[in-house]
């Protein structure tokens, strides 16, 4: 398609949601589909940016009330999300002009953080402005995002850290030259302005120090642990919210927990148990991937053991078999983050049975979409849904809506690692694959793993925080009786 072929599509898209036209919308999805194929990539990248705006006027559309925050059921959103993502993941997304990579990036970062994904919301407003370093709606969401996660922290003394770096992005406002995509959106203007000046209110309230010195904190005794803990800092993935702000060395500690929760007397205070176990696998998976990547030599495991050259480009050796344990063991957790989540809601759901998709409800196969539990759809906690829709970029056979476009070859490379035969190349050749053997190679492997890490890192974060919301909730609501409280304590 022409440059002027796909303005005059925009501007009907435009148009029809201007009018509230869902026919004429959904006859554009429809077309969109057709004219994707054979299109270049960068082309690709913007058709499926339009189709991500269709399902958002539809989801704006079709809206029961005029607040559906809460709503557990956000199909268009999600498929909004998955086109959006489509259009990043084209190879030559990188090639559109910067502002239409801007506002596709900034349109995944907003739905990420309206559906309780704070973390990885912030990710992709840093990918922004790594772009544009003033593109001011990226600049205005973030501080507004920065914000609402503080918001949810039970550390107070992270919650200011949060807190001065929201109001730091949105001091940029009035204060700098910012680029905005189609000219001043005033009430945006006026909801980050409004933002800054709450969350100077907040600073001024609790004293907090600006001039702390974020970096005043040792990270090891040894290089090795220093190098270790450097990389993870880069890479986001301490179990601490404040390496989601920056990679500061105050970020460089596993220091996330559960919060303090209440049992009845006799009950079992069991869930300390079950995040020390989902921690400590993260942490083992996390350092089998930085070991990977921080070594490019042979282990001495591998001497003296006789394989056979199979002529198909595999290596064998205990680095590639560190990359491959590491996506195993993080994709595992999210199974046991369930049954975490089956004990605490009290689902009553057999153990042997549940897994990260189908906990939060029973598949209606008439209708077609899950029927979220009683408990959930009544809950106003914004990372425990979070939760929920993180749940929707892992594939499973029966939930086939997906909010990731390479959930579905994750979830096979998954399979194919743990139950039959994963052959890793260092390049790809033309052998082909078979039912019992995928071939992949070191760096497609090395790109999922660490996006597994991210995940799980994610998920134990939200599963945390949610806990807590939930906890308040409880408190809230108790009726008097004994209970005993669990503080969360160091080992």
């Amino acid at each position: 398609m022409t440059d002027i072929e796909l303005n005059v599509l925009a501007d009907e898209i435009d148009s029809a949601s201007d009018e509230r036209d869902t026919n004429k919308l959904e006859t554009i999805l429809g077309d969109l589909d057709s004219l994707i194929d054979g299109e270049c990539s960068v082309n690709k990248s913007i058709l499926y940016f339009f189709k991500a705006n269709c399902f958002a006027a539809l989801r704006i559309i079709e809206r029961t009330s005029v607040d559906d925050t809460w709503s557990w059921h956000q199909e268009r959103q999600i498929s909004e999300l998955l086109y959006l993502r489509k259009a990043v993941a084209e190879y030559r997304f990188e090639q559109l002009n910067t502002l239409m990579q801007c506002k596709i990036l900034t349109n995944i970062a907003n739905r990420l953080s309206s559906i309780g994904r704070p973390a990885e919301s912030l990710a992709y407003y840093n990918k922004v402005l790594s772009v544009s370093s003033n593109f001011a709606m990226a600049i205005g969401n973030k501080g507004i995002g920065l914000y609402h996660y503080g918001q949810h922290l039970y550390d107070h003394g992270h919650s200011g850290i949060f807190f001065f770096h929201a109001n730091k992005e949105l001091r940029r406002f009035g204060s700098e030259p910012l680029l905005w995509d189609s000219g001043v959106d005033q009430d945006a203007n006026d909801a980050f302005s409004a933002y800054r000046e709450h969350t100077e209110d907040i600073l001024e309230a609790i004293e907090f120090d600006k001039s702390f010195d974020f970096e005043a904190f040792p990270l090891g005794d040894t290089n090795e642990e220093q190098d270790y803990k450097e990389w993870c800092l880069r890479n986001k993935l301490f179990l601490n919210p404040l390496n989601d702000v920056f990679s500061s060395k105050v970020a460089a500690s596993d220091v996330l927990h559960l919060p303090s929760h209440f049992y009845a007397v006799g009950e079992s205070p069991r869930f300390p148990k079950y995040y020390n176990a989902l921690k400590q696998e993260f942490v083992v998976a996390r350092h089998m991937l930085y070991e990977f990547t921080s070594s490019d030599y042979g282990h001495y495991s591998d001497n003296d053991v006789l394989l056979e050259n199979s002529f198909d480009g595999v290596h064998f050796g205990y680095r590639n078999e560190l990359l491959k344990n590491s996506l195993r063991i993080s994709y595992s957790l999210f199974d046991k983050i369930a049954l975490f989540i089956n004990d605490y809601m009290d689902l009553g759901l057999k153990a042997d049975s549940v897994n990260f998709r189908n906990v939060w409800g029973k598949f209606n196969k008439k209708k077609k979409r899950l029927e979220i539990h009683e408990c959930f759809l009544g809950s106003e906690n914004w990372l425990l849904r979070g939760l929920y829709f993180l749940s929707k970029d892992l594939y499973a056979p029966s939930f086939i809506d997906v909010a990731e476009p390479d959930a579905k070859e994750l979830h096979y490379i998954r399979k194919m690692a743990e139950h039959r035969y994963l052959g890793i190349q260092e390049y790809a050749t033309s052998e082909e694959d078979s039912e019992y053997l995928k071939y992949i190679t070191v760096d497609d492997l090395e790109g999922k793993a660490l996006k597994m890490l991210r995940l799980s890192r994610e998920a134990l974060i939200y599963l945390s925080l949610a806990m807590h919301v939930e906890e308040l909730r409880r408190e809230d609501e108790r009726k008097e009786g004994i209970v005993m409280p669990i503080q969360s304590t160091k080992l």
